[in-house]
Protein backbone atom coordinates (compact mmCIF):
# COMPACT_ATOMS: atom_id res chain seq x y z
CA UNK A 1 0.00 0.00 0.00
CA UNK A 2 1.40 3.36 -1.07
CA UNK A 3 1.40 6.20 1.46
CA UNK A 4 0.49 9.51 -0.09
CA UNK A 5 2.95 12.37 0.23
CA UNK A 6 2.71 16.14 0.45
CA UNK A 7 4.74 18.24 -1.97
CA UNK A 8 5.78 21.85 -2.38
CA UNK A 9 6.18 22.99 -5.99
CA UNK A 10 7.29 26.20 -7.69
CA UNK A 11 4.75 27.79 -10.05
CA UNK A 12 6.45 30.10 -12.56
CA UNK A 13 3.76 32.55 -13.65
CA UNK A 14 6.10 33.95 -16.32
CA UNK A 15 5.74 30.67 -18.21
CA UNK A 16 2.16 29.70 -17.45
CA UNK A 17 -0.70 31.55 -15.76
CA UNK A 18 -1.44 28.83 -13.19
CA UNK A 19 -3.56 31.21 -11.09
CA UNK A 20 -5.96 31.93 -13.98
CA UNK A 21 -6.11 28.25 -14.95
CA UNK A 22 -7.05 27.26 -11.41
CA UNK A 23 -9.70 29.97 -11.16
CA UNK A 24 -11.28 29.11 -14.51
CA UNK A 25 -10.70 25.34 -14.81
CA UNK A 26 -9.96 24.31 -11.23
CA UNK A 27 -7.09 22.31 -12.74
CA UNK A 28 -3.44 22.64 -13.80
CA UNK A 29 -1.29 20.13 -15.59
CA UNK A 30 2.17 19.25 -14.31
CA UNK A 31 4.65 17.46 -16.49
CA UNK A 32 5.57 13.89 -15.57
CA UNK A 33 9.05 14.59 -16.97
CA UNK A 34 10.44 15.52 -13.56
CA UNK A 35 12.68 13.74 -11.08
CA UNK A 36 10.00 13.96 -8.36
CA UNK A 37 7.27 11.43 -9.08
CA UNK A 38 3.76 12.17 -7.83
CA UNK A 39 1.23 9.48 -7.03
CA UNK A 40 -2.53 9.71 -7.35
CA UNK A 41 -3.91 11.19 -4.13
CA UNK A 42 -0.76 13.17 -3.27
CA UNK A 43 -1.16 16.78 -2.10
CA UNK A 44 0.74 19.56 -3.91
CA UNK A 45 1.06 23.11 -2.58
CA UNK A 46 1.97 25.79 -5.13
CA UNK A 47 4.46 28.52 -4.29
CA UNK A 48 3.72 31.40 -6.70
CA UNK A 49 6.73 33.25 -8.03
CA UNK A 50 4.84 36.51 -8.68
CA UNK A 51 3.93 37.27 -5.05
CA UNK A 52 6.43 34.88 -3.37
CA UNK A 53 3.76 33.07 -1.40
CA UNK A 54 1.98 29.70 -1.25
CA UNK A 55 -1.56 30.24 -2.54
CA UNK A 56 -3.04 26.91 -3.69
CA UNK A 57 -3.62 23.41 -2.37
CA UNK A 58 -4.01 20.75 -5.07
CA UNK A 59 -4.63 17.01 -5.23
CA UNK A 60 -3.09 14.67 -7.81
CA UNK A 61 -6.26 13.36 -9.48
CA UNK A 62 -4.80 11.48 -12.47
CA UNK A 63 -1.41 10.33 -13.74
CA UNK A 64 -0.18 10.23 -17.33
CA UNK A 65 -2.94 12.27 -18.95
CA UNK A 66 -2.84 14.85 -21.79
CA UNK A 67 -2.17 18.49 -20.91
CA UNK A 68 -5.31 20.57 -20.20
CA UNK A 69 -3.93 24.03 -19.44
CA UNK A 70 -2.23 24.77 -22.78
CA UNK A 71 -4.22 27.96 -23.45
CA UNK A 72 -2.82 29.51 -20.25
CA UNK A 73 0.81 29.25 -21.37
CA UNK A 74 2.55 32.45 -22.45
CA UNK A 75 4.20 30.55 -25.29
CA UNK A 76 3.61 27.21 -26.90
CA UNK A 77 2.68 24.61 -24.30
CA UNK A 78 4.62 21.33 -24.45
CA UNK A 79 2.82 18.32 -25.87
CA UNK A 80 3.62 15.98 -22.97
CA UNK A 81 1.99 13.63 -20.54
CA UNK A 82 1.09 15.24 -17.22
CA UNK A 83 -0.26 14.89 -13.73
CA UNK A 84 -3.76 16.34 -13.42
CA UNK A 85 -3.73 18.55 -10.30
CA UNK A 86 -7.17 19.57 -9.03
CA UNK A 87 -7.79 22.57 -6.79
CA UNK A 88 -8.88 21.95 -3.18
CA UNK A 89 -10.76 24.84 -1.59
CA UNK A 90 -10.09 28.46 -2.40
CA UNK A 91 -6.95 30.47 -3.06
CA UNK A 92 -5.24 31.31 0.23
CA UNK A 93 -5.30 35.09 0.70
CA UNK A 94 -3.57 35.49 4.07
CA UNK A 95 0.00 36.45 4.91
CA UNK A 96 1.17 33.42 6.91
CA UNK A 97 2.56 31.69 3.81
CA UNK A 98 4.64 34.60 2.51
CA UNK A 99 8.25 33.70 1.79
CA UNK A 100 9.67 35.72 4.70
CA UNK A 101 7.37 33.88 7.13
CA UNK A 102 8.03 30.47 5.57
CA UNK A 103 11.77 30.99 5.99
CA UNK A 104 11.21 31.06 9.77
CA UNK A 105 9.76 27.55 9.49
CA UNK A 106 12.61 26.05 7.49
CA UNK A 107 11.85 27.12 3.90
CA UNK A 108 15.04 27.44 1.84
CA UNK A 109 13.64 29.77 -0.83
CA UNK A 110 12.05 29.30 -4.24
CA UNK A 111 15.20 27.76 -5.72
CA UNK A 112 14.88 24.81 -3.36
CA UNK A 113 11.60 23.68 -4.95
CA UNK A 114 12.26 24.13 -8.67
CA UNK A 115 12.09 20.38 -8.46
CA UNK A 116 9.07 19.62 -6.22
CA UNK A 117 10.11 18.71 -2.68
CA UNK A 118 8.44 16.63 0.04
CA UNK A 119 11.23 16.21 2.57
CA UNK A 120 10.69 19.08 5.05
CA UNK A 121 8.20 17.55 7.48
CA UNK A 122 8.04 20.55 9.84
CA UNK A 123 7.42 22.95 6.97
CA UNK A 124 4.69 20.75 5.50
CA UNK A 125 2.97 20.44 8.87
CA UNK A 126 2.94 24.22 9.17
CA UNK A 127 1.48 24.69 5.67
CA UNK A 128 -1.18 22.04 6.36
CA UNK A 129 -2.21 23.85 9.53
CA UNK A 130 -2.53 27.19 7.73
CA UNK A 131 -4.79 25.68 5.07
CA UNK A 132 -6.85 23.94 7.75
CA UNK A 133 -7.49 27.31 9.39
CA UNK A 134 -8.40 28.82 6.02
CA UNK A 135 -10.87 25.99 5.34
CA UNK A 136 -12.96 26.75 8.42
CA UNK A 137 -16.15 28.77 8.32
CA UNK A 138 -14.73 31.17 10.93
CA UNK A 139 -12.84 34.05 9.27
CA UNK A 140 -9.94 35.33 11.35
CA UNK A 141 -8.36 38.77 10.89
CA UNK A 142 -5.28 38.95 8.67
CA UNK A 143 -3.33 40.85 11.32
CA UNK A 144 -2.92 40.28 15.01
CA UNK A 145 -0.76 41.15 17.96
CA UNK A 146 0.00 38.91 20.94
CA UNK A 147 0.38 40.88 24.17
CA UNK A 148 2.07 39.65 27.33
CA UNK A 149 0.40 41.04 30.47
CA UNK A 150 1.88 41.47 33.91
CA UNK A 151 5.36 40.11 33.22
CA UNK A 152 7.45 43.24 32.79
CA UNK A 153 9.94 44.47 35.37
CA UNK A 154 7.54 47.31 36.28
CA UNK A 155 5.26 44.74 37.93
CA UNK A 156 7.88 43.71 40.48
CA UNK A 157 7.12 46.74 42.62
CA UNK A 158 4.13 48.38 40.93
CA UNK A 159 0.78 47.74 39.30
CA UNK A 160 1.09 47.80 35.52
CA UNK A 161 -1.13 50.08 33.48
CA UNK A 162 -2.63 47.05 31.69
CA UNK A 163 -4.57 46.17 34.87
CA UNK A 164 -7.80 47.34 33.16
CA UNK A 165 -7.31 45.52 29.85
CA UNK A 166 -9.57 42.53 30.51
CA UNK A 167 -12.48 44.22 32.25
CA UNK A 168 -15.32 46.28 30.78
CA UNK A 169 -14.93 49.97 31.44
CA UNK A 170 -16.99 51.34 34.34
CA UNK A 171 -18.17 54.31 32.27
CA UNK A 172 -19.30 52.86 28.93
CA UNK A 173 -18.82 49.08 29.17
CA UNK A 174 -16.27 48.97 26.33
CA UNK A 175 -12.73 47.59 26.58
CA UNK A 176 -9.64 49.80 26.59
CA UNK A 177 -6.20 48.25 26.52
CA UNK A 178 -2.73 49.48 27.42
CA UNK A 179 0.08 47.91 25.38
CA UNK A 180 3.08 47.24 27.62
CA UNK A 181 5.71 48.34 28.16
CA UNK A 182 5.24 51.85 26.69
CA UNK A 183 1.81 51.83 24.97
CA UNK A 184 3.41 52.30 21.55
CA UNK A 185 2.08 49.88 18.90
CA UNK A 186 3.73 49.68 15.51
CA UNK A 187 0.53 49.67 13.46
CA UNK A 188 2.46 49.29 10.21
CA UNK A 189 3.05 45.72 11.43
CA UNK A 190 -0.76 45.45 11.50
CA UNK A 191 -1.29 46.47 7.89
CA UNK A 192 -1.55 50.26 8.36
CA UNK A 193 0.35 52.87 6.39
CA UNK A 194 2.89 55.23 7.92
CA UNK A 195 0.35 58.09 7.83
CA UNK A 196 -2.53 56.26 9.55
CA UNK A 197 -3.57 57.22 13.08
CA UNK A 198 -5.19 53.85 13.73
CA UNK A 199 -6.11 50.52 12.13
CA UNK A 200 -9.35 48.55 12.55
CA UNK A 201 -10.27 44.87 12.51
CA UNK A 202 -7.22 43.68 14.43
CA UNK A 203 -7.13 40.59 16.59
CA UNK A 204 -5.50 41.22 19.96
CA UNK A 205 -4.52 38.16 22.00
CA UNK A 206 -3.68 38.62 25.68
CA UNK A 207 -1.44 36.11 27.46
CA UNK A 208 -0.09 35.74 30.99
CA UNK A 209 2.89 33.89 32.35
CA UNK A 210 2.12 30.58 34.06
CA UNK A 211 3.38 30.12 37.66
CA UNK A 212 6.90 28.73 37.90
CA UNK A 213 7.22 28.63 34.12
CA UNK A 214 8.21 30.72 31.11
CA UNK A 215 5.16 29.46 29.21
CA UNK A 216 2.25 31.81 28.48
CA UNK A 217 -1.44 31.03 28.56
CA UNK A 218 -4.05 32.88 26.51
CA UNK A 219 -6.39 34.63 28.95
CA UNK A 220 -8.49 36.72 26.56
CA UNK A 221 -8.76 37.94 22.99
CA UNK A 222 -10.81 40.13 20.70
CA UNK A 223 -11.07 39.61 16.97
CA UNK A 224 -12.18 43.15 16.13
CA UNK A 225 -10.11 45.84 17.84
CA UNK A 226 -9.04 49.32 16.85
CA UNK A 227 -5.35 49.91 17.52
CA UNK A 228 -3.99 53.47 17.63
CA UNK A 229 -0.48 54.49 16.73
CA UNK A 230 -0.33 56.91 19.69
CA UNK A 231 -1.64 56.46 23.20
CA UNK A 232 -4.85 58.15 24.33
CA UNK A 233 -5.18 59.72 27.75
CA UNK A 234 -8.31 57.86 28.80
CA UNK A 235 -9.77 61.04 30.26
CA UNK A 236 -13.28 60.49 31.59
CA UNK A 237 -12.98 56.69 31.59
CA UNK A 238 -12.05 56.29 35.27
CA UNK A 239 -8.84 54.35 34.54
CA UNK A 240 -6.60 55.31 37.46
CA UNK A 241 -3.95 53.52 39.49
CA UNK A 242 -1.89 54.56 42.50
CA UNK A 243 1.84 54.62 41.81
CA UNK A 244 3.97 55.43 44.86
CA UNK A 245 0.96 57.19 46.35
CA UNK A 246 0.38 59.25 43.21
CA UNK A 247 -2.87 58.96 41.22
CA UNK A 248 -2.02 58.17 37.60
CA UNK A 249 -4.36 58.03 34.62
CA UNK A 250 -3.73 54.91 32.51
CA UNK A 251 -3.47 55.46 28.77
CA UNK A 252 -4.71 53.11 26.08
CA UNK A 253 -4.01 52.29 22.43
CA UNK A 254 -6.41 49.35 22.03
CA UNK A 255 -10.18 49.59 22.12
CA UNK A 256 -12.98 47.14 21.32
CA UNK A 257 -16.65 46.53 22.00
CA UNK A 258 -15.98 43.09 23.47
CA UNK A 259 -13.40 40.52 24.43
CA UNK A 260 -13.60 36.77 24.85
CA UNK A 261 -12.57 36.15 28.45
CA UNK A 262 -10.75 32.81 28.71
CA UNK A 263 -9.58 33.01 32.30
CA UNK A 264 -11.91 30.14 33.29
CA UNK A 265 -11.35 28.12 30.11
CA UNK A 266 -10.78 24.47 31.05
CA UNK A 267 -8.39 23.70 28.17
CA UNK A 268 -6.63 26.99 27.29
CA UNK A 269 -3.99 27.46 24.64
CA UNK A 270 -0.43 27.69 25.98
CA UNK A 271 2.63 29.08 24.19
CA UNK A 272 5.63 26.84 24.84
CA UNK A 273 8.52 29.17 25.54
CA UNK A 274 11.67 27.14 24.94
CA UNK A 275 14.32 26.44 22.35
CA UNK A 276 14.17 28.89 19.46
CA UNK A 277 11.22 30.68 21.11
CA UNK A 278 12.96 31.75 24.32
CA UNK A 279 12.90 35.37 23.13
CA UNK A 280 9.23 35.25 22.12
CA UNK A 281 8.02 37.69 24.79
CA UNK A 282 11.21 39.67 25.31
CA UNK A 283 9.43 42.83 24.08
CA UNK A 284 6.11 41.82 25.75
CA UNK A 285 4.45 41.57 22.33
CA UNK A 286 4.88 40.15 18.87
CA UNK A 287 3.10 40.71 15.58
CA UNK A 288 1.75 38.51 12.78
CA UNK A 289 4.23 35.98 11.44
CA UNK A 290 7.07 36.47 13.95
CA UNK A 291 6.67 33.06 15.63
CA UNK A 292 4.84 31.18 12.89
CA UNK A 293 5.02 27.61 14.22
CA UNK A 294 3.29 28.51 17.46
CA UNK A 295 1.09 31.20 15.93
CA UNK A 296 -0.58 28.78 13.56
CA UNK A 297 -1.35 26.44 16.47
CA UNK A 298 -2.81 29.45 18.30
CA UNK A 299 -4.97 30.38 15.30
CA UNK A 300 -6.27 26.82 15.00
CA UNK A 301 -7.23 26.88 18.67
CA UNK A 302 -8.96 30.26 18.34
CA UNK A 303 -10.81 29.21 15.17
CA UNK A 304 -12.05 26.07 16.93
CA UNK A 305 -13.08 28.13 19.95
CA UNK A 306 -15.09 30.56 17.82
CA UNK A 307 -16.60 27.65 15.87
CA UNK A 308 -17.66 26.13 19.17
CA UNK A 309 -19.35 29.42 20.11
CA UNK A 310 -21.27 29.42 16.83
CA UNK A 311 -22.23 25.79 17.29
CA UNK A 312 -23.45 26.52 20.81
CA UNK A 313 -25.86 29.09 19.36
CA UNK A 314 -26.98 26.62 16.68
CA UNK A 315 -27.31 23.84 19.25
CA UNK A 316 -29.41 26.11 21.45
CA UNK A 317 -31.99 26.49 18.68
CA UNK A 318 -32.16 22.72 18.39
CA UNK A 319 -32.36 22.42 22.17
CA UNK A 320 -35.29 24.85 22.33
CA UNK A 321 -37.15 22.71 19.80
CA UNK A 322 -36.58 19.63 21.98
CA UNK A 323 -37.88 21.52 25.03
CA UNK A 324 -41.20 22.10 23.26
CA UNK A 325 -41.49 18.38 22.50
CA UNK A 326 -40.35 17.16 25.94
CA UNK A 327 -42.70 15.51 28.40
CA UNK A 328 -42.33 16.23 32.09
CA UNK A 329 -45.14 14.62 34.03
CA UNK A 330 -43.36 14.42 37.40
CA UNK A 331 -42.01 17.20 39.59
CA UNK A 332 -38.23 17.07 39.51
CA UNK A 333 -36.12 17.63 42.60
CA UNK A 334 -32.41 17.86 43.41
CA UNK A 335 -31.49 18.40 39.76
CA UNK A 336 -28.55 20.51 40.92
CA UNK A 337 -27.00 17.49 42.66
CA UNK A 338 -26.82 15.35 39.53
CA UNK A 339 -23.28 15.30 38.16
CA UNK A 340 -23.12 16.98 34.73
CA UNK A 341 -22.46 14.91 31.64
CA UNK A 342 -20.86 16.03 28.40
CA UNK A 343 -20.83 15.45 24.66
CA UNK A 344 -17.50 15.49 22.83
CA UNK A 345 -17.86 16.49 19.20
CA UNK A 346 -15.77 17.87 16.35
CA UNK A 347 -16.25 21.44 17.56
CA UNK A 348 -15.39 20.68 21.17
CA UNK A 349 -16.99 19.67 24.44
CA UNK A 350 -20.57 20.66 25.33
CA UNK A 351 -22.84 20.00 28.29
CA UNK A 352 -25.46 17.30 27.71
CA UNK A 353 -28.37 19.52 28.78
CA UNK A 354 -31.65 17.79 29.65
CA UNK A 355 -34.62 19.34 27.89
CA UNK A 356 -37.16 18.02 30.42
CA UNK A 357 -35.50 20.05 33.20
CA UNK A 358 -35.95 23.23 31.17
CA UNK A 359 -39.51 22.16 30.41
CA UNK A 360 -40.30 22.02 34.14
CA UNK A 361 -38.86 25.51 34.68
CA UNK A 362 -41.04 26.90 31.88
CA UNK A 363 -44.13 25.17 33.31
CA UNK A 364 -43.41 26.49 36.80
CA UNK A 365 -43.26 30.00 35.32
CA UNK A 366 -46.72 29.39 33.78
CA UNK A 367 -45.31 30.14 30.33
CA UNK A 368 -44.64 33.79 31.22
CA UNK A 369 -41.49 35.72 30.35
CA UNK A 370 -39.42 36.26 33.50
CA UNK A 371 -38.17 39.61 32.28
CA UNK A 372 -41.61 40.99 31.42
CA UNK A 373 -44.76 38.92 32.00
CA UNK A 374 -46.71 41.06 29.51
CA UNK A 375 -44.63 39.76 26.57
CA UNK A 376 -46.77 37.61 24.31
CA UNK A 377 -45.74 34.96 21.79
CA UNK A 378 -47.51 32.46 19.55
CA UNK A 379 -49.06 29.15 20.64
CA UNK A 380 -47.21 25.88 20.10
CA UNK A 381 -48.88 22.77 18.67
CA UNK A 382 -49.58 21.80 22.29
CA UNK A 383 -51.68 24.92 22.77
CA UNK A 384 -49.36 26.76 25.18
CA UNK A 385 -47.42 30.01 24.66
CA UNK A 386 -44.02 29.43 23.05
CA UNK A 387 -41.31 30.18 25.62
CA UNK A 388 -37.62 29.29 25.81
CA UNK A 389 -35.42 28.06 28.62
CA UNK A 390 -32.33 30.12 29.38
CA UNK A 391 -29.58 29.08 31.78
CA UNK A 392 -28.87 32.21 33.82
CA UNK A 393 -25.38 30.92 34.62
CA UNK A 394 -24.37 30.10 31.02
CA UNK A 395 -24.30 26.32 30.60
CA UNK A 396 -20.93 25.97 28.89
CA UNK A 397 -18.63 23.04 29.57
CA UNK A 398 -16.07 25.28 31.31
CA UNK A 399 -18.76 26.81 33.58
CA UNK A 400 -20.26 23.41 34.34
CA UNK A 401 -16.85 22.04 35.31
CA UNK A 402 -16.09 25.11 37.41
CA UNK A 403 -19.32 25.01 39.45
CA UNK A 404 -19.20 21.25 39.93
CA UNK A 405 -15.61 21.38 41.19
CA UNK A 406 -16.32 24.44 43.39
CA UNK A 407 -19.78 23.65 44.78
CA UNK A 408 -20.58 20.10 43.61
CA UNK A 409 -23.59 21.58 41.86
CA UNK A 410 -24.88 21.10 38.33
CA UNK A 411 -25.85 24.36 36.60
CA UNK A 412 -28.24 22.42 34.35
CA UNK A 413 -30.86 22.54 37.09
CA UNK A 414 -34.38 23.89 37.54
CA UNK A 415 -33.20 26.77 39.73
CA UNK A 416 -30.76 28.06 37.09
CA UNK A 417 -33.20 27.98 34.17
CA UNK A 418 -35.26 31.05 33.34
CA UNK A 419 -38.43 31.16 31.25
CA UNK A 420 -38.04 33.82 28.55
CA UNK A 421 -39.88 34.88 25.43
CA UNK A 422 -37.76 34.37 22.29
CA UNK A 423 -37.19 38.11 21.88
CA UNK A 424 -35.73 38.54 25.36
CA UNK A 425 -33.71 35.36 24.93
CA UNK A 426 -32.16 36.68 21.72
CA UNK A 427 -31.48 40.02 23.39
CA UNK A 428 -29.24 38.19 25.85
CA UNK A 429 -27.38 36.35 23.10
CA UNK A 430 -27.20 39.02 20.41
CA UNK A 431 -28.17 42.37 21.93
CA UNK A 432 -25.91 45.31 22.69
CA UNK A 433 -23.83 45.22 25.83
CA UNK A 434 -26.18 47.71 27.50
CA UNK A 435 -29.35 45.74 26.64
CA UNK A 436 -27.74 42.47 27.65
CA UNK A 437 -26.60 43.94 30.99
CA UNK A 438 -30.05 45.36 31.74
CA UNK A 439 -31.88 42.08 31.28
CA UNK A 440 -29.27 39.95 33.09
CA UNK A 441 -29.29 42.25 36.13
CA UNK A 442 -33.09 42.07 36.29
CA UNK A 443 -33.12 38.27 36.02
CA UNK A 444 -30.37 37.99 38.62
CA UNK A 445 -32.43 39.88 41.21
CA UNK A 446 -35.39 37.59 40.59
CA UNK A 447 -33.41 34.34 40.63
CA UNK A 448 -30.52 34.71 43.08
CA UNK A 449 -32.46 33.42 46.10
CA UNK A 450 -33.43 30.25 44.22
CA UNK A 451 -29.82 29.78 43.16
CA UNK A 452 -28.59 30.18 46.73
CA UNK A 453 -31.08 27.60 48.04
CA UNK A 454 -29.27 24.92 46.02
CA UNK A 455 -25.76 26.17 46.76
CA UNK A 456 -25.16 28.17 43.59
CA UNK A 457 -23.91 31.44 45.02
CA UNK A 458 -22.68 33.99 42.50
CA UNK A 459 -22.35 37.77 42.55
CA UNK A 460 -23.78 39.94 39.78
CA UNK A 461 -20.23 40.95 38.81
CA UNK A 462 -19.20 37.31 38.47
CA UNK A 463 -22.31 36.54 36.45
CA UNK A 464 -21.79 39.42 34.03
CA UNK A 465 -18.17 38.38 33.52
CA UNK A 466 -19.36 34.94 32.34
CA UNK A 467 -21.41 36.64 29.63
CA UNK A 468 -18.49 38.84 28.59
Amino acid sequence: MTTNRTWLAFANENICNHRKALKELGVVSWTTNIKSKFSEGDIVYLFMNDDRSIRFKLRVAKVNVPREDGIYWNGDAPNDTTYRLELIGNEYSGNLLNEDVLERVGFKGGGSILTPSCNNTMLMEYINDVFEIASKDIPLPLHYIVVDLGSGSYWRNNTGHEVFNLDPNDVDGRFYGYLPPYDNPNIEQLGASSTDDYVDGIMVVYVKKLPNSSNRQIVAFTDNARVYTKSHSGAGLNRYILDNGKRIECTYTIESDYIYDLRTESNPFVFEVNGDDLQMFRKQRFYTGRRPRQEVKMLLWLANYLQRKVNEDDNDLDFQRKIQEAECDVVLSDTSKQQPTYNDGISGRTVAKKEYISKQSIRQAHYKCAFDETHETFLTNKGVPYMEGHHLIPCTSSNAELFWSKFKRNIDCVENIICLCPTCHRRIHFGSKEEKGTIIKSLYQKQILSLKTVGLDISIEELLSLYD
